[in-house]
């Protein structure tokens, strides 16, 4: 079940605390956006993903907290994936193969319903971890490359197809002059 409110009476420093209690109290997932109301106060509208048998615990919880006068309560189907966590070592090496840092990350592996892997997401803490001992290295390797390169190859490993993907610069001095209409 999907479950919506809205409240205008709630600070930023209360929204952490209302998130942490809903997950505890059994919600599968909160989320919490920043609104506008009509008349130009601002407020914020909380949808939470709970069980059917949790609707009681949940909603009488956000009354109680935020004095709600009103749940919209949504039956919603979930389209769920199956996945598995996948631990990946990762190795930075420097220009002449000598390897400066080594370690494993957890990668979520989404499969769709044969089992084929549909996209990988490496976990944050992991990524976190590694990307701090990148730059200590001097690697010059952001938080956002890495996770990029780990995902990209965790997945191209799991699909285990027989293409190759190569990318490199094109000197743009050669395309224009292949498009005469410039």
């Amino acid at each position: 079940m999907l479950l919506m409110t809205t409240v205008d009476n709630v600070n930023a420093e209360h929204v952490p605390y209302l998130i942490e209690q809903l997950m505890a109290k059994g919600a599968g997932n909160v989320h919490v956006v920043n609104a506008m109301t009509k008349k130009g106060r601002p407020e914020y509208i909380l949808l939470i993903d709970t069980p059917e048998g949790n609707v009681d615990i949940v909603s009488g919880y956000l009354a109680a907290e935020l004095g709600t006068l009103g749940i919209r309560q949504f039956n919603v189907d979930h389209i769920s994936y199956k996945y598995s966590i996948e631990t990946m070592k990762v190795t930075l090496q420097d220009g002449t193969g000598n390897k400066i840092w080594e370690d494993n990350v957890n990668v979520k592996l989404v499969k769709d319903v044969r089992d084929n892997p549909l996209t990988a997401r490496a976990e944050y803490e992991c990524v976190k971890k590694a990307a701090k001992a990148f730059e200590a290295s001097g690697a010059g390797i952001t938080f956002y490359e890495l996770k990029q390169i780990i995902e990209s190859q965790a997945v191209s490993y799991f699909k285990n197809t027989e293409f190759a993907i190569h990318v490199e610069p094109v000197d743009k001095s050669k395309l224009r002059d292949k498009n005469p209409s410039r």
